[in-house]
């Protein structure tokens, strides 16, 4: 066998090995990032329109929607009806919001409030969450399978309930942020299915490092089971990691790690 033959069926080899890998052993979930860019949380920003939410989160039996958060200490001085403030919502149809813990601890008090329809009537149902940690990236998901609900922080599901309602199906745009909020969000997901637990945790760690940092959308990561050829800044390469400080003390640090 001449040696551009070897060459050929090796590169043949490998494209078929891949194509294993890919999408026979870890074929794609179907999820759409629809937010692959860090954005700040103190603006409320429509990052689904109504239409993509329909048919996606709202129009089917079950859906997933799933994001990473990084809260910071907000606005205590804005007020709100209920106390809360949502951090990601389906206006008119749920709303996932946090409230400063009572005990003053550096935690937010969470709910998942949801719009129900009893004979036409609309009621508000509440699923209460463990606080969520500030200062720490945290990765949130909301699983919907028909008037079941289960919520993931990172790898484990906190908390999961059947409403006495079905959820009203209203199309209003996915949004996130709000007036009074301060942290980022990132790689905000949805799926027109209830993705199982193992398939959310799959998600979630394509998107962290080896030390559960967040790796940017401009990254270049290739993610094999277990493995991260690349990082945010590759050791050698000249550029500068977000958790690099600027080079006078003089210009404000945004990185959202500090």
């Amino acid at each position: 066998m001449t040696l551009i033959a070897l060459i050929i069926f090796g590169v043949l080899l490998l494209l078929i090995t891949l194509y294993i890998i890919v999408y026979v052993i870890y074929p794609s979930s179907g999820n759409n990032d629809v937010l692959s860019t860090m954005t700040p949380l103190n603006i409320k920003k429509d990052i689904v329109t109504s239409d993509i939410v329909q048919s996606t989160i709202l129009g089917t039996s079950g859906s997933t929607v799933m994001g990473f958060f990084y809260m910071l200490d907000g606005d205590k001085t804005t007020k709100y009806s209920n106390g809360f403030t949502p951090i990601m919502q389906v206006e008119n149809n749920w709303f996932l919001e946090i409230a400063p813990s009572p005990s003053g601890n550096n935690n937010s008090a969470a709910q998942l409030r949801v719009q129900t329809n009893d004979a036409g009537q609309m009621k508000q149902e509440i699923i209460e969450l463990p606080p969520i940690p500030k200062q720490k990236w945290m990765f949130i998901a909301v699983l919907r399978d028909g008037r079941r609900f289960d919520i993931i922080y990172n790898n484990q599901i906190v908390a999961s309930q059947i409403l006495e309602f079905y959820p009203v199906v209203i199309s209003s745009p996915l949004s996130i942020g709000n007036s009074g909020l301060s942290g980022s969000v990132i790689h905000v997901m949805i799926n027109n299915t209830r993705l199982s637990p193992t398939a959310v945790e799959r998600e979630r760690v394509a998107h962290i490092d080896a030390n559960g940092t967040v790796l940017e959308a401009d990254t270049i990561a290739i993610s094999f089971p277990g493995l991260k050829l690349f990082a945010q800044c590759p050791s050698g390469l000249p550029c500068d990691p977000v958790t690099r400080p600027p080079n006078s003390n003089l210009l404000q640090w945004k990185t959202p790690y500090a």
